[in-house]
């Protein structure tokens, strides 16, 4: 029945109301959003249980199921291949269905938690035939996929598909908010929860969520304490790659960023990014003239001409016109002491009293005669 309107729907295509019947073809009947990709569409429906009765639910979440096993309709093209009728084809586990029997068998194993497949190489097993190709390609090397514009090859045709985008600079994937594209679906399902605030993602141990899991795994460890990433040069332990990375340009020396300015190189881009800032500085004192790359350090200097002290303490009402000194003063009724040498675990309520004392562990002499 598709295929008969096929035709006389890609000429409707530039027309907006058409654009996103076809573009996002599941429409929720309780809000009349619509969706382009039926996991969203589904996780969406599900939003609205406390309205209607459960049974109504599930057959309202599956009435807009698309008619093949591909859930994401993001060019006219594709369109071409979603013209075959749903079959009875259903889960025996959960309410999806399927095209052919072979899918189904495919999703299946997601339940039963069967691999039939096994690596030759490592004896690694795997639910379907094309992940285990796939995976031998890492004993092999192989990489079949390569790039028309550059020498670049890939074991994947997906990994080759988004690389080429960087060629082409094709973003086919637009968010339905801001209209900002992405060349990776992946990105533009992380940037819709910056509109959305969904945080899926939740910690077992303080209920704090996420909207990545990324930033889950990271908080974890520091419940569990794990420090997964090693330095080869000295043996000391982190929680990042980054921190690591970071790390390690101490050992190296390497300063791999350089200003555009001045060609002053620096080991981070955090410090690379403050010292372009002293290029510019807008933003001047009335008073004595002195520049600032921020306002915000502009509006703290000024208050040391005003004598303004917005800041007051809780406990004793003393009032300062710097934020970090209330911070400071507030420790000496608290007692509290956020700064730890990683030498003894002695703690500090000041940062500057750490540094002061780790020299008594590595001998430094900061300052000569």
């Amino acid at each position: 029945m598709l295929r008969g309107r096929l035709p006389k729907i890609a000429s409707k295509l530039k027309t907006g109301r058409m654009k996103t019947r076809i573009l996002r073809p599941f429409c929720c009947r309780f809000c009349t959003r619509h969706f382009h990709c039926f996991d969203e569409f589904k996780t969406h429906i599900y939003r609205h249980k406390k309205q209607i009765a459960w049974k109504e639910l599930q057959k309202s979440a599956y009435k807009y199921q698309p008619v093949c096993n591909k859930n994401r309709i993001y060019h006219k093209k594709t369109l071409a291949y979603h013209g075959t009728q749903i079959t009875d084809n259903q889960c025996q586990y959960c309410p999806k269905r399927f095209t052919s029997k072979s899918n189904l068998t495919k999703h299946v194993r997601v339940h039963t938690k069967e691999k039939p497949y096994q690596c030759e190489y490592c004896q690694k097993s795997f639910a379907n035939s094309s992940n285990l190709t796939v995976h031998i390609r890492t004993h092999t090397k192989e990489k079949p996929y390569q790039c028309k514009y550059c020498e670049n090859s890939f074991a994947r045709n997906g990994h080759l598909t988004r690389h080429m985008r960087t060629h082409t600079k094709e973003k086919p994937y637009e968010c339905e908010y801001c209209q900002k594209s992405f060349a990776q679906s992946g990105h533009l399902t992380l940037h819709i929860r910056t509109h959305t605030k969904e945080k899926p993602y939740q910690c077992e141990y303080c209920q704090k969520r996420f909207s990545h899991i990324s930033s889950l795994t990271v908080h974890i460890r520091t419940h569990t304490k794990e420090k997964p990433y090693q330095c080869e040069y000295c043996q000391k332990s982190f929680t990042q790659t980054s921190t690591l990375k970071a790390h390690i340009l101490t050992h190296t020396k390497e300063k791999p960023y350089q200003c555009k300015y001045c060609q002053k190189s620096f080991s981070q881009t955090s410090s690379l990014n403050v010292h372009i800032k002293t290029h510019n500085k807008p933003y001047q004192c009335e008073y004595c003239q002195k520049c600032f790359t921020q306002s915000r350090h502009l509006t703290s200097h000024i208050r040391g001409h005003t004598k303004e002290k917005i800041y007051q303490c809780e406990y004793c009402q003393k009032r300062f016109g710097q934020k970090n000194d209330l911070t400071k003063h507030i420790r000496t009724h608290t007692k509290e002491k956020p700064y730890q040498c990683e030498y003894c675990q002695k703690s500090f309520s000041q940062n500057r009293s750490l540094t002061v004392h780790i020299r008594t562990h590595t001998k430094e002499k900061h300052y000569q005669c």
